[in-house]
Parts: structure tokens; C-alpha cells; sequence
């Protein structure tokens, strides 16, 4: 017989039949499995950040609402941008849109903590920034398992679930620098303050401009204006109006940008490098802005960046970094030097002042976090 099969074989063939039939449910319900544990850790992360704020709002503030129902309200806030069809006067809208989700957001903070210091409103602030953006992840991440599981789509599912590591990665980080604002600690993008206030004397005097500390002092012949955002609350400042402020008022020779910067996979955290531009995340606005008032004063510009992961970025400042900033501040100086004698030079320290006080005598001083083992150290305790 040329078909001789047994009783063994064809059980067998029914089972590998009945199991590539079934194979895409499997494979499906195993990326259901993964993706709804994720779901569930962000969705917890989101309320932990939640209860975070309203235990904040209600030590500084003395509130008389209900808080939960506040922040549950004040956690669906969104910003639309403007149109960019015609890309003319794109910046300037986008100016005026940021300026008023500024203010829309101190509106919510004295609200949700009405007694609060300025300091600690700035905190409640970027905490509620933080958690805003945790729950955008979440419910995005929500989105796609629900459409996936509502058509059956496997494909939504597997870029879902590839992507998670990533997502996972980060959204941890943004947790525990929710925990750094709302305990008024430091965050590794507050190295350009960091550094700012490290070469700010002790008796110098600062002047307030939106947002942003201004001092003065000479360095062998240098006059060198200093400029970071105001600590110890968690700011960034208008970086772009008081810097082009500043450009127009004096006769500048050179600019030094000093910020964090994200590192390549492979890089050592904490690695400093020099180059030319002006140094600045965020949407571009106030970028654009010094950038233009640079070209029309012929000005140098000199970059110092420190590298670092964005999650050390995002979360609370560690020992790496705080050693780094000491190095930086040698580079920094070198640049100011390299000016020459009589001229102007300003230093900006770009980033969050989160636990930075304006003027930094003491670095050993600021509340740090201690690096306990080679895992955290190499970035492997971030892994899904």
C-alpha cells in the first residue's frame, strides 16, 4: 500500500492540523496576556501618581474641594497646536499656545492647593505635568489593546507589544520623577541649573526675569552674566524672552549653553562633549528665538552638554551625574576663558531647577540619589 498509515499517525496529523488552526488564536491570546499586565502596572502607576498629588496639594495647600474629583478633571487638560499649513508665523502661535497652558496650569494649582508658596506651587505644577503625561501612555496603551482584542487585529497587537519594553522603560522613570517633584528632590535635566548655580558666587545678586535667575560676576577680567531657571521649585523658566532680553540689553561677545543630553546605547552616562549652537529641547520656541537674535548680534555660541539616558534625565538626579556636573563646570569655564578679557559672556543653564537652589555652594548638600549596583548603573532595572 502506497498510503499505510496507522491508527498513531493519523492522530497525529490531526493534532498539528488542529494546532495551526489554532496557532494565531494562541499566539493572540499570549500577546493579550503580555499587553494587559502592562496595562494594569501603568493604569497603577497613574493612580499611585494621582494620590501623589492630591497628598502634595493637601500638606501645602489647605484645600477646600473635593481634590480627587480635581485631578481626575485637570487630568483630561490638552493643548491643540496650531495650524501648520502655512508654516509663516508658525513659531510665534505656538508661543502664544504655550504661554497659555502656562498660565491654565498655575490657574489649576492654586486651585487645587490655594495656600501653597510660590515654591511648592511650581511643584504641584510639574507633578501634574508628569501625571498628565503618564496617563496619556496609559490610555494610548488602553487604545490599542481594546481595538486589537475588539478586530482581532494581530498586527496592533505584535507592534504593540514589541514596543512595550520601550514604553515600559520610560513610563517607570517618569513614575519616579513624578515621586523627585512632588518631594521637591532633583532630576537629572536639572544639570544646566546645577551647573549654573555652581558658578554663581555666594553674595552675588540675582535678578528675577519669567521665571529665570540673572546674576553677574567678572572672572579675571570676563564680565559674565549668568542666567538659569528659579529654584528650588520645579521650573524651567522662559528661557527664549529673557536670553533675547538679555542679548539686546548688553553687548554680549559670546553665548554658553549648558544642558543635558540624551546618550547612545553604549555611551557612558555622564560623558560631557562641547560643540556650536544653542542647546535647548523642548517644542523649538525658544530656540528659535535666541537663535535669531544670535545671528543679528554675530555672537559665538558655545554648547557643553552632559550625556545621560532619558530616563536618568526624567527621573531623580544620581550620583553619576552630580560628579559629572563638577567636570562640566571645569569645561564651562574653560570656554568662558577662552572670551576675551573685557568682553561679556553669558552662561545659560538650561533645564529643571527641581531641588536646585538658586546659588550652590554646597553640591554635596542636594539629596541625590545613591547608585546601589551595576544593574541601575548600566540601565537594566528599567527593562520589561
Amino acid at each position: 500500500m502506497l498510503f499505510n498509515v496507522g491508527p498513531l499517525e493519523i492522530i497525529g496529523i490531526i493534532v498539528v492540523i488542529i494546532f495551526i488552526l489554532m496557532l494565531p488564536r494562541i499566539v493572540r491570546m499570549r500577546l493579550i496576556s503580555s499587553v494587559v499586565r502592562a496595562t494594569n502596572e501603568l493604569e497603577a502607576m497613574v493612580k499611585d501618581s494621582q494620590e501623589l498629588l492630591v497628598k502634595l496639594c493637601q500638606e501645602k495647600g489647605n484645600p477646600s474641594k473635593d481634590l480627587h474629583e480635581l485631578v481626575e478633571n485637570y487630568l483630561e487638560f490638552f493643548v491643540i497646536p496650531p495650524v501648520d499649513l502655512d508654516p509663516n508665523g508658525i513659531v510665534e502661535k505656538y508661543r502664544r499656545i504655550l504661554d497659555l497652558s502656562e498660565d491654565h496650569f498655575q490657574r489649576m494649582a492654586q486651585e487645587l492647593a490655594p495656600e501653597a508658596d510660590p515654591e511648592w506651587i511650581s511643584n504641584i505644577i510639574m507633578t501634574l505635568k508628569s501625571t498628565l503625561g503618564l496617563k496619556g501612555v496609559f490610555k494610548m496603551v488602553r487604545h490599542n489593546l481594546v481595538l486589537a482584542q475588539k478586530t482581532g487585529n494581530l498586527q496592533i497587537l505584535l507592534m504593540l507589544q514589541m514596543s512595550l519594553p520601550l514604553i515600559m522603560r520610560i513610563v517607570k522613570a517618569q513614575f519616579e520623577g513624578t515621586m523627585a517633584f512632588s518631594e521637591g528632590k532633583p532630576i537629572g535635566d536639572g544639570l544646566g541649573p546645577l551647573i549654573a548655580g555652581m558658578l554663581l558666587k555666594k553674595h552675588v545678586e540675582l535678578e528675577e526675569r519669567d521665571g529665570m535667575m540673572v546674576g553677574r560676576r567678572e572672572m579675571d577680567g570676563r564680565h559674565v552674566i549668568i542666567a538659569r531657571a528659579k529654584g528650588p521649585g520645579a521650573r524651567v523658566g522662559k528661557v527664549g524672552p529673557t536670553i533675547t532680553a538679555l542679548i539686546q540689553e548688553e553687548g554680549l561677545k559670546r553665548i554658553i549653553t549648558v544642558d543635558a543630553a540624551v546618550k547612545l546605547e553604549g555611551e557612558q552616562t555622564g560623558s560631557i562633549a562641547e560643540g556650536i549652537g544653542v542647546v535647548i529641547g523642548g517644542p523649538g520656541v525658544d530656540k528659535w528665538m535666541i537663535e535669531e537674535s544670535m545671528a543679528k548680534g554675530d555672537l559665538e555660541t558655545d554648547a557643553v552638554i552632559v550625556k545621560m539616558s532619558p530616563e536618568e534625565a526624567i527621573s531623580q538626579m544620581n550620583e553619576e551625574i552630580m560628579k559629572a556636573s563638577k567636570k562640566a563646570l571645569c569645561v564651562v569655564r574653560d570656554s568662558i576663558y577662552r572670551t576675551e578679557i573685557g568682553s561679556k559672556v553669558l552662561v545659560v543653564g538650561v533645564g529643571n531647577s527641581s531641588g536646585l537652589p538658586n546659588i550652590i555652594t554646597e553640591p554635596g548638600k542636594i539629596d541625590i540619589k545613591k547608585i546601589e549596583n551595576e544593574d541601575f548603573k548600566e540601565g537594566r532595572a528599567w527593562r520589561f
